[in-house]
């Protein structure tokens, strides 16, 4: 491999008319597309696939909850019909189905189906299902019942889904349902950026800033960020300063790009009442945290490589090159949400023949296992789903 110390010393980005790439992942809670007749009807064929499939056998019921969950990242009316089909008999889908109906991002798909939700998920918790608990410490969370969102967290254990860490992190930074304790919201914020939850790593960027969250780290402030920015929170993004309207920078702070970003982070954070000053996560943070990001990289560090090659792949601070791109996503192994982004743009590279040898075989099968993690590009591309 190239040394990767050396390009990211040398190959921060000079072309100020090349926009930045668009992120082709969404999280299934975060989307819902409103479709047209032809698209209906290739969800309807897709319901009805899972249906037969199921009644022959083919299917087990955790096999249409799989099936469902697949769905979800394009239609949560599809994936709630499919788990409608095994919901009296299998706790997954009940609680699946609850949240469906219950979560804030999708409940309104399903008007007068709240009740049902609570009794579904409740049903799971009270038959083991772990998930389920996360799942209702989350919905009495958000009806601000804090008590007892804290004890079904509680419940849960400790294998939380990434957004439940990212609340139970929020709960100690605000002392909501238990004692308030910021280094504790840290330690959670830092668990669910772990697992790519984009609010909490935005969270976890923001904190690495703040003394009273605990040891500040501005290098490790802006790597959270950027990577907040990549699993999908576009605050993170702006609020990192990063070229908004395709505007590239140099050694001076004072570009302007830099003075651009500040404005317009400044106009949004200025309406909850804290306005950005020029804080050092640009010449403390970007700089030597690239840097060390390189050293880590060379040593086999997941994160520094997808950190790395996402800023080249977006043609942010490092200049877009295929071959870089594919040395430092190739070998890394990441969870579901980013793998799904690396399945992705490896199989952009694979059927341009960016910086690899084209090759329609691979840009498939990486096209196939980006939409098996929750990529909707993907997932479009592999059912054919029609505008």
């Amino acid at each position: 491999m190239a040394s990767i110390i050396a390009v990211t010393l040398s190959a921060q980005a000079t072309d100020s008319n090349q926009k930045n790439s668009t992120k082709g992942y969404v999280s299934p809670a975060d989307v819902h597309v409103t479709v047209s007749p032809a698209a209906q009807q290739k969800a309807d064929a897709l319901y009805e696939a899972v249906k037969k499939a199921y009644a022959q056998g083919k299917f087990s019921a955790d096999g249409v909850v799989d099936k469902a969950l697949y769905h979800n990242v394009w239609s949560p009316e599809l994936a709630a019909r499919c788990l409608r089909l095994v919901a009296d008999k299998n706790d997954r889908a009940k609680a699946e189905l609850g949240y469906l109906y219950t979560f804030h991002k999708t409940a309104y798909l399903f008007p007068e189906k709240q009740n049902e939700g609570l009794s579904l998920m409740e049903a799971a918790s009270r038959a083991g299902y772990k998930k389920a608990n996360d799942y209702l410490g989350i919905y009495y969370n958000n009806k601000k019942d804090y008590a007892r969102s804290w004890d079904y967290f509680n419940a849960a254990g400790t294998d939380h889904i990434p957004f439940a860490l990212t609340i139970m992190g929020e709960m100690y930074d605000k002392g909501y349902g238990v004692k308030k304790d910021r280094t504790k919201a840290r330690e959670y914020f830092q668990r669910a950026a772990m697992l790519c939850d984009a609010g909490g790593a935005a969270k976890y960027g923001s904190a690495l800033q703040r003394q009273w969250y605990g040891k500040v780290d501005m290098p490790d402030a802006f790597f959270w960020t950027y990577l907040a920015g990549e699993f999908g929170n576009d605050i993170a993004r702006s609020n990192l300063q990063l070229p908004l309207r395709g505007e590239r920078f140099g050694d001076d702070k004072n570009t302007a790009f830099v003075l651009n970003s500040l404005a317009l982070a400044n106009g949004f954070n200025s309406t909850v009442g804290h306005p950005l000053k020029d804080e050092p996560i640009y010449k403390e943070g970007f700089k030597p945290g690239v840097i060390s990001r390189g050293q880590a990289a060379e040593k086999g560090d997941q994160w520094s490589l997808f950190y790395l090659g996402s800023m080249s792949y977006n043609d942010e601070f490092l200049n877009r090159s295929g071959d870089f791109i594919s040395q430092c996503y190739e070998p890394i192994i990441v969870p579901a949400p980013a793998m799904a982004l690396v399945y992705e743009r490896m199989a952009d590279l694979y059927r341009k023949g960016d910086g690899v040898k084209a090759n329609p075989t691979k840009a498939a099968d990486y096209t196939r296992k980006a939409a098996n993690l929750g990529s909707l590009t993907a997932y479009k591309i592999i059912e054919k789903i029609p505008e």
